[in-house]
């Protein structure tokens, strides 16, 4: 049988029993078969009334029954869940969406870490060792990509790119993690942006990009730049300046006529928000003699045509978008 609810408080019904039966709390638990505690309960409305101690009293008191509804077995449960359902909601996120699905992988993380012979148990792996990668030109590049659309977490990597341009990219940057650190990155676009992304889950990958000299939070309060080891080696310098250039920069194509002669005038443009970080690109750029201006905007242009060139034949690029724009300057200069 289900259990009883009523619309109204439970108590005076229990005294108007009492009173036409002439019986105490304890002499009505004991003929109900149940005990006194359960009744003040009741009273109180601190549970609800199984329906055959309801019905048991409704036959021995002659009352006519108050106004009720019962409650199905097993009521309680699809209340419990829904409750449950939005706890987890709060503290995990959303499942059906790709930052609950971020979050709650966050937090498995963390409780196999703290528990492995759980993650065993269950099939799960758990993180293994990341070797560091020998210094390398691949290396640098991808840290300059990291410097400019990548954000480092407690738990994850991430690095955004345009889902509309940069596509080609990023899985560019996917197959440069695999075969640097030998991990498996999932490539995901965010729900309502034109954001396409990058993501590895793991805590020795992090710290190892914390050796190679990249910081996890915000790159402009912690002052994140080129590391060192880059600046010292011109090859690895100019590799890093390519991964950024690919993720904070662009190139355009400044049309104007002069004379009724159109006029093509390249340009490189790199973006960024890091005071740190600008001043480090700066003056990269004026090592390699690319004459390069910064402007209030926090941006660093590189506008002369031969320099533009240059830097496209010793630095080049890997992102399929600025290599197509630069091609298609090239072939409205031999027209």
């Amino acid at each position: 049988m289900g259990r009883i609810k009523f619309t109204d408080n439970l108590e005076p019904f229990l005294e108007m029993v009492q009173d036409k039966t002439n019986l105490s709390m304890n002499q009505l638990a004991n003929i109900c078969g149940t005990n006194r505690r359960s009744f003040s309960d009741w009273k109180n409305n601190k549970y609800s009334m199984p329906q055959e101690i309801f019905n048991k009293l409704i036959r021995i008191s002659k009352l006519d029954p108050p106004k009720f509804k019962i409650l199905p077995d097993f009521w309680h449960i699809k209340e419990a869940a829904k409750r449950g359902a939005i706890n987890r909601n709060r503290i995990y996120g959303n499942p059906g969406t790709s930052e609950g699905r971020s979050r709650g992988g966050i937090a498995t993380c963390r409780k196999f870490r703290l528990n492995p012979l759980l993650a065993k148990k269950l099939g799960f792996g758990i993180s293994k060792d990341i070797a560091l990668p020998k210094k390398s030109s691949r290396l640098a590049e991808l840290i300059g990509v990291l410097l400019g659309d990548g954000s480092i977490s407690d738990y994850q990597v991430r690095v955004y790119h345009d889902s509309e341009t940069d596509v080609e990219h990023a899985f560019y940057v996917a197959d440069l993690f695999q075969e640097l650190f030998s991990v498996n990155p999932t490539l995901s676009k965010i729900k309502n942006e034109n954001t396409y992304c990058v993501v590895i889950s793991s805590i020795n990958l992090i710290d190892s990009l914390i050796k190679l000299g990249l910081k996890r939070g915000s790159k402009i309060r912690q002052g994140t730049d080129i590391p060192v080891w880059i600046k010292r080696k011109k090859e690895f310098l100019k590799a890093c300046l390519r991964g950024l250039m690919d993720t904070d920069g662009c190139f355009y194509i400044d049309k104007h006529k002069i004379n009724g002669r159109s006029y093509y005038s390249p340009c490189l443009v790199f973006t960024n928000h890091s005071p740190i970080l600008l001043k480090s690109v700066l003056s990269s750029f004026q090592r390699f003699n690319y004459g390069p201006t910064l402007n209030r905007h926090k941006s660093i242009f590189i506008r002369r045509k031969e320099n533009v060139i240059r830097y496209f034949s010793d630095i080049g690029s890997s992102n399929p978008k600025h290599v197509k724009k630069f091609r298609s300057y090239s072939k409205l200069c031999k027209n």
